[in-house]
């Protein structure tokens, strides 16, 4: 064999080599782009009805699935589907530009499914949490296929926060008029759906079209249900997924010392207790005041949340909210003596007798309900508990069906009109306490949600949040951790801070498995 010919085989046999090696890490690089995420969620969706609160559970499938307008980053709203859009001086007309994106079914994004979508939010047969809200909007004007005008009644300071809410998310109107969007969803979303088997798990794959470049980064994602909470953490040890949401608090040490998985959580979320003031005993503000005083904060962090937490004495105010003051946060502290006094002054010197709802499917939302029919039985308050599961208590709630209810929750926005959600009167709903009504507080907020002066709504604020500690519709308990426990190897998904976190599933675009 001749030197040239040994020389040209030595040379191919390196350059096989060295082919295969680029082959190798190639496929390497792709296996964080081509797998699929098991995430084990605390609850099963009751329905992906895209304009209404179901769950967090919910919030993070529709998250997946499809995207609005706006949505939240790092606490500010942020462009979505809108590439550019322009306001007048006063801020009653806002001009959307469309991105270039397209839906699931490949049906171009127009501004005719952004009119059906708000359309379908305000009229008179909808059930969207946000409608009120949004009813706000006067007028959708389609200017052409990619741009569209919303006028709106008046200035309305909070208007883009509830455009990026995940109820806000814009449908297809074709695809609506054929399909059920609570069992069927199809957005603009990172991934399409694929099935939902009741009971077991939803699924969701890959959308090659996305209009974000290289998202997302999972070919796929499968829902899984655990309800329990044991049950859960076991799936996420045992390898069965490979993240969960809602770790429990009594779980974090147990998660910390596992090797191969890690946690990500936040303080954001918070516990409280709302009213039926059709309930006698509940209509006076000096008896809820006095609930207030007597709640035991630290011995419902003890034994609900395992000693993770802040005590919670008055407001859930962000220090960078407009209007903090340090008071506003710290009026209510254990008082068993000036709770007594409150309920002699209402009429009720021997306390009284009430139900309490809560339910058995979450451990934080029964120890809580204990831990508060213990601080009440000090001041004469005898409480019977109902602990039905989660799907039952959501249904009691909306429909005003209890004396009062122990709530976890969070803001849906971090503008201070979130305080709508909770306060303002009107019928029951998921959050506000219900039939509440006071005229003062209906007037504040109306006076903070039209005014554009960052100053003027300083003071605004500050008088509600004054009035809302007096009347005290919903009185506070504490600041709770929201977690998320997954293997060493997920990465890019986010628990977003403080308020966000029940919108957290919109990082699953950025999510891969190293």
């Amino acid at each position: 064999m001749s030197k040239n010919n040994i020389k040209l085989i030595l040379f191919l046999l390196c350059f096989s080599v060295l082919l295969g090696a680029c082959t190798s890490d190639e496929e390497s690089s792709g296996d964080q782009n081509e797998s699929e995420l098991s995430f084990g969620l605390d609850d099963e969706p009751g329905s992906l009805e895209p304009v209404t609160i179901d769950s967090t559970s919910s919030r993070t499938v529709k998250l997946a699935i499809y995207r609005g307008l706006f949505s939240h980053e790092n606490g500010e709203v942020t462009p979505e589907l809108v590439e550019s859009y322009d306001t007048n001086d006063d801020e009653t007309s806002y001009t959307f530009k469309l991105k270039d994106t397209s839906f699931h079914n490949g049906d171009p994004v127009t501004a005719a499914d952004v009119k059906f979508t708000f359309e379908r939010i305000l009229s008179d047969d909808s059930k969207a949490d946000f409608k009120e809200e949004l009813s706000v909007i006067e007028d959708i004007k389609i200017e052409d296929d990619k741009t569209i005008t919303f006028t709106l009644e008046e200035t309305y300071a909070p208007f883009l926060d509830y455009l990026a809410l995940p109820e806000s998310i814009i449908v297809s109107e074709e695809w609506s008029k054929e399909h059920d969007l609570a069992t069927e969803p199809m957005g603009a979303g990172p991934f399409k759906f694929v099935e939902w088997n009741q009971g077991r798990n939803l699924v969701v794959e890959k959308n090659e079209d996305y209009y974000k470049e290289d998202k997302p980064k999972l070919d796929g994602i499968e829902f899984s249900f655990y309800t329990d909470d044991d049950t859960r953490i076991n799936a996420l040890k045992s390898e069965d997924v490979d993240m969960v949401s809602s770790i429990p608090t009594k779980s974090f040490e147990e998660i910390e010392n596992e090797q191969n998985l890690k946690m990500d959580e936040t303080v954001g979320p918070f516990m409280g207790i709302m009213f039926n003031t059709h309930f006698e005993p509940f209509e006076d503000a000096k008896v809820r005041q006095a609930i207030a005083y007597a709640i035991d904060r630290e011995a419902v962090i003890n034994t609900a949340f395992n000693g993770e937490g802040e005590q919670l004495n008055g407001l859930p105010i962000l220090e960078n909210s407009i209007g903090y003051e340090e008071k506003y946060t710290d009026q209510y502290h254990k008082d068993v003596d000036k709770a007594k006094e409150l309920l002699k002054e209402a009429g009720y010197p021997n306390g009284f007798e009430a139900t309490l709802l809560a339910s058995s499917d979450y451990s934080m939302h029964e120890q809580t309900a204990v831990a508060v029919q213990d601080a009440l039985k000090e001041v004469g308050i005898e409480i019977e508990l109902e602990l039905p599961d989660w799907a039952t208590r959501s249904d009691r709630t909306s429909s005003g069906d209890y004396d009062f209810v122990v709530t976890g929750t969070s803001a849906d926005i971090t503008d201070p009109d979130w305080f709508s959600s909770y306060i303002a009167g009107g019928e029951p709903s998921l959050n506000t306490s219900a039939y509440f009504d006071d005229d003062e507080i209906n007037k504040l907020l109306k006076e903070g949600r039209k005014n554009i002066d960052e100053k003027e709504r300083e003071n605004i604020y500050s008088q509600l949040y004054e009035r809302t500690l007096d009347q005290s519709p919903f009185v506070f308990i504490n600041w709770r951790k929201e977690s998320y426990g997954m293997q060493e190897g997920i990465q890019g998904f986010k628990n977003l801070d403080g308020f966000m976190s029940f919108q957290s599933g919109i990082t699953l675009e950025d999510t891969y498995i190293e």
